[in-house]
């Protein structure tokens, strides 16, 4: 009958296409996004993107990104890697480690790493957070009585109190008001002044660094 024969035309056809599918889908996951010129030295295992949750399209976007900005000369080399649950699923090479020489940037080159106390002490502080020792609307005055009472420097020069008190949620955020002492605002001028430029870890401790930060401001 000719309905047996549409049922089984539009079999034949949604098999034809689940299995284009199939296929599409495996070529897609053939395995993780790695330079074929990086070598096979890696300390994670390697996925595929698919099998971490992430889109092996997506991530060569990545690509072609660190590549342009190579091309274009405002870096000299750039180096990419993205793991996820435990798995490395991408790595990615542009440029070189030396521009004089040429020699490759691979997953072996030494580099120097900056600001990474930001995330370390940030995670250190999730953790204490988790374990209920501080809240992230407490003031910081709470465990640093040097930032209570603190001031504000106004664009004008003139000094006012602050409107509320510097909470750990400021300090996390960046929000918080304090600045590295290496511009050329009044700001960073009285750190400057005050011995607590971005030289101050090199020659003062912590708790000297917050004392001097507490006098920069004259009481009201």
């Amino acid at each position: 009958p000719r309905g047996g024969h549409v049922l089984a035309a539009a079999t034949a056809v949604a098999a034809a296409v689940a299995l284009l599918a199939l296929i599409r889908r495996r070529r897609h996951l053939q395995g993780p996004l790695i330079d074929a010129d990086l070598d096979g030295t890696w300390p994670l295992p390697l996925a595929q993107p698919e099998a971490v949750g992430l889109s092996t399209q997506r991530l060569s976007e990545i690509s072609r990104w660190s590549d342009g900005w190579v091309g274009s000369g405002k870096l000299p080399g750039l180096f990419t890697a993205i793991a996820r649950r435990g798995k490395l699923v991408y790595a990615h090479s542009s440029g070189s480690a030396d521009v004089a020489s040429g020699s490759p940037l691979t997953q072996h080159t030494l580099v120097r790493l900056y600001s990474l106390t930001k995330p370390l002490v940030s995670v250190c502080a999730m953790v204490l957070y988790e374990k209920g020792l501080f809240q992230l609307d407490e003031p910081v005055s709470h465990h640093l009585p040097s930032f209570a009472n603190a001031r504000v420097l106004l664009a004008s020069g003139e000094i006012v109190p602050a409107e509320r008190e510097v909470t750990v949620h400021h300090l996390l955020t960046h929000t918080a008001g304090l600045t590295y002492g290496d511009s050329d605002t009044a700001v960073d001028e009285a750190y400057k002044a005050a011995g607590c430029g971005w030289d101050a870890p090199y020659h003062l401790s912590l708790s000297d660094f917050v004392d001097r930060i507490r006098r920069l401001a004259p009481p009201l």
